[in-house]
C-alpha cells in the first residue's frame, strides 16, 4: 500500500472523496494511488494537508500523519511562546 493509500484508508475516505479534497479528478488520483502515475511530493503534501483538515474537522489529531502532527505542535509552540 502506498503512503497516499494508507493515509486515505486511515481517514476512511473513498478514492473519489480524496481526489475531490486534493483537487484531482478521480482517474488521475486512481493512477497515482495505483502506481500508474508517479507520486510526486505535491501529491503527498496535498494528501497530508487534507488529513490535517479532516483531523481538525473531526476533532481527532491522530488522523493526521505523525510528521504533520509534529509540525503542527512546533507551530503551536511558536504561537504560544
Amino acid at each position: 500500500m502506498t503512503e497516499i493509500a494508507a493515509i486515505r484508508a486511515t481517514l476512511r475516505l473513498t478514492q473519489a472523496e480524496m481526489a475531490e479534497r486534493i483537487g484531482l479528478g478521480l482517474r488521475a488520483y486512481q493512477d497515482i494511488e495505483g502506481g500508474v502515475s508517479k507520486v510526486r511530493q505535491i501529491h503527498i503534501a496535498a494528501v497530508e494537508r487534507a488529513a490535517l483538515a479532516l483531523a481538525v474537522e473531526r476533532g481527532n489529531p491522530m488522523l493526521a500523519p505523525a510528521s504533520v502532527r509534529r509540525e503542527a505542535l512546533e507551530i503551536a509552540r511558536l504561537i504560544t511562546g
